[in-house]
């Protein structure tokens, strides 16, 4: 619900801004264009970015010992770890896993 209200507000403000420029009042409408698209662009990207755990994208991901129930879904969340880069990856336990590669 939150997510489309600053959406919407931020295309509002795009939409100010591209009719100020329009009509000849730059700056203004240069600054609320610049805004928007930034709002925009933002909220757009971190529901790209900061998806719902899943499986891991190969199997180079190794399971940890690490579980945890994630607090907003009430999920039990398994770490996997990627020893190459060092990131972590939060999948659930309940999912179908990849075998392990370190033979354990």
């Amino acid at each position: 619900m939150l997510r489309a209200v600053v959406i919407a507000v931020a295309a509002l403000i795009t939409g100010a801004g591209a009719v100020l420029v329009a009509r000849g009042v730059p700056m203004p409408g240069l600054q609320m264009l610049g805004l928007g698209l930034i709002v925009l662009a933002g909220t757009l990207f971190e529901r790209w970015r900061y998806r719902r755990p899943g499986q891991p994208p190969d199997a180079r991901w190794q399971r940890t010992n690490e579980r945890f129930v994630d607090p907003s879904s009430g999920e039990t969340l398994e770490v996997l770890y990627d020893p190459r880069t060092g990131e972590r990856h939060y999948v659930s336990a309940n999912a179908q896993q990849p075998a392990r590669k370190d033979g354990a």
